[in-house]
């Protein structure tokens, strides 16, 4: 096939096709989407036609259309939204704890799974409440050197594979919101939602598996302060019925509608875990 800027010659009649933008529908991964492909289309005989360039710039189109439809960041949004955040691809890579490689691969087309796209959300998108983080960078390394810590406390593992978080939650969620009490910020940068089961890690479906494959060590330390913090709420509930039963007192959680996100600021509020006398927030 002959190619030129804006023609090339159909190898079927030999007339000329011309480039023309085209609207195409398709059913991708069970869904139904819709996307504009760049081709060329033969004056002749209608034959449309596409070199190596533009069956991949289709595929690019299709898959972005598909994570559009399906509520993913398509490749340019991840590109925009990193662009307009600062970050460089590595140093998104970096905050996300992932090789640089991935975050290459969603911005040209790959489909990142729905844990790591609420991931770049958390991190990418404005929030109109930093509340909803505690005054912190989400890191999932960091909710892992937490509940590390609470199981060196309570002689017992709090996450296992294909957990509901029924407890962990709520110790991480004490923590947090302690914390940001006690100390001016939590220390997760974790979302919560209020559930019937109680509060519980937003998403923590999706985040699971992913915090069992992170490594504390590569978390940004504990300060002596936020140790103690987790020993305190260890010490105060000992037991997994205890801090169940104490999330299910928190008037916090009781004023939320199902599925809210609690906010940080309602961290004064808690009745369960008394503020130590020694301890202030800083200002």
């Amino acid at each position: 096939m002959k190619r030129n800027k804006s023609t090339v010659t159909c190898p079927q009649c030999g007339e000329q096709a011309q480039s023309v933008e085209l609207e195409k529908k398709a059913e991708f991964k069970g869904v139904e989407v819709r996307y504009s492909a760049n081709l060329h289309r033969c004056a002749g005989c209608g034959l449309e036609l596409a070199n190596l360039d533009d069956a991949a710039d289709m595929q690019d189109r299709l898959t972005d259309a598909y994570r559009r439809a399906v509520g993913l960041l398509d490749g340019d949004q991840i590109r925009l939204l990193r662009q307009k955040k600062g970050f460089s691809q590595q140093g998104l890579a970096d905050a996300l704890e992932i090789g640089v490689a991935s975050v290459k691969r969603w911005e040209n087309g790959v489909i990142q799974s729905k844990a790591m796209d609420n991931l770049l959300r958390t991190l990418l998108e404005e929030h109109p409440c930093n509340e909803h983080t505690g005054n912190r960078e989400f890191s999932i390394t960091r909710i892992r050197l937490v509940l590390d810590t609470f199981a060196l406390h309570l002689g017992r593992p709090l996450l296992k594979k294909n957990d509901r978080m029924l407890y962990a939650a709520k110790y991480l969620w004490y923590a947090d919101m302690t914390a940001r009490r006690d100390l001016g910020q939590g220390m997760t940068g974790a979302t919560y939602a209020a559930l019937p089961m109680g509060p519980q890690l937003n998403n923590y479906r999706d985040l699971v598996d992913e915090i069992l494959k992170s490594d504390s060590a590569d978390a940004q330390p504990l300060t002596n302060e936020e140790k103690a913090v987790i020993a305190a709420v260890a010490k105060a509930f000992p037991g997994n019925k205890a801090v169940y039963d104490a999330a299910h007192r928190e008037s916090v959680w009781k004023q939320c509608i199902t599925g809210a996100i609690i906010s940080y600021s309602q961290a004064d509020e808690l009745s369960e875990m008394p503020k130590s006398s020694g301890t202030v927030a800083p200002r």
